[in-house]
């Protein structure tokens, strides 16, 4: 009887021994597992960080690009009208320069 014990404990601790090692190997998987989970994880978070960031550049290049016509546009526009407001008094005023100077000056 006192054979079949000490077998039977040596049995058990084998099998303790190779549980432990089952288990030991385990969580090493898992760890691995979980590390690369992690690790593709970032990588996507980055990936769509840097995408959000591009997106954001690309909206507010639009909205520059959308208010500098509009500026451009409205500098046409009050250019024109001061064309047409003050361009029939060019000549007048150009006259009455030239007049100026000869008056003062004399012809060259």
């Amino acid at each position: 009887m006192a054979v079949n014990l000490a077998e039977e404990i040596k049995e058990v601790e084998a099998r303790s021994k190779e549980t432990l090692k089952e288990a030991k190997n385990e969580a090493a998987r898992l760890i691995n597992d979980a590390r690369s989970d992690a690790e593709r994880q970032v990588k996507e978070a980055r990936q769509k960080a840097f995408r959000n960031f591009r997106e954001k550049i690309a909206s507010v290049e639009k909205e520059a690009e959308d208010l500098a016509q509009k500026s451009v546009d409205a500098g046409k526009k009050k250019g024109e009208t001061l064309s047409q407001q003050f361009g029939k008094k060019v000549p007048d005023t150009a006259k009455w320069i030239a007049e100026e100077v000869i008056s003062r000056y004399g012809r060259g």
